[in-house]
């Protein structure tokens, strides 16, 4: 299981964390969740800084234009697991000429056609899902960073380190700059943005 994977199923799980206590109003208490999570992101390694509501609105934009769920050009169900599916081998495509010794970390090393290998576009298309899922809850720092506090411990475990997270996040920006034939300088800075605070949550916690 590589990089997110283990982010899409766990998302989907709801928590009994989301529940009012008694006495409580379910919006005082998201408040003060996401007062606890911004405030324990700010203390990771490199003191990055929380994205703003207009980053996060550069980065929900463009992963929706190359995923609309709404809108006039909204994918269908079987055609957006199809474009999952073709993003996800561009995206192994990237990171493998990022850093081809990349590749004897995953189980499909040794396949001949790699990129045709169902095994690979299984783990692009769980990877896509799974970066989607991540995106949209932005929104909901209270959910994303106990998440990726979990996903920092297993990828630990993996030893995975804190340059397997950059190609991966540079590889992340180059595909979705490529598919949106190219981004402006805030939306760059936006993803990578976004992505370094992804990054030291996870580092942080696999330590």
């Amino acid at each position: 299981m590589g990089f997110f994977s283990k982010f899409a199923k766990k998302e989907q799980q709801p928590s009994s964390s989301d529940k009012a206590p008694a006495g409580t109003t379910s919006g005082d208490d998201d408040e003060k969740k996401e007062r606890k999570a911004e405030k324990l992101a700010s203390k990771q390694p490199g003191k990055q800084a929380a994205a703003s509501r207009e980053e996060i609105d550069y980065v929900q934009s463009t992963w929706q234009q190359i995923f609309p769920m709404s809108g006039p050009n909204k994918l269908s169900s079987e055609d957006l697991d199809a474009k999952k599916t073709a993003v996800g081998v561009l995206l192994f495509r990237e990171i493998f000429s990022l850093a081809p010794g990349a590749l004897a970390l995953f189980s499909f090393k040794d396949v001949e056609d790699v990129y045709e290998s169902p095994m690979l576009k299984a783990h692009g298309k769980a990877v896509v899902g799974a970066v989607d899922a991540a995106v949209h809850l932005l929104d909901d720092v209270s959910k994303l960073v106990p998440i990726l506090e979990e996903l920092g411990q297993f990828h630990n475990k993996k030893n995975i380190v804190g340059a397997h997270y950059d190609v991966v996040g540079q590889a992340v920006v180059n595909v979705i700059g490529s598919a949106l034939n190219g981004l402006s300088e805030a939306q760059t800075n936006a993803w990578v943005k976004v992505y370094s605070t992804i990054k030291s949550v996870m580092l942080a916690a696999g330590k």
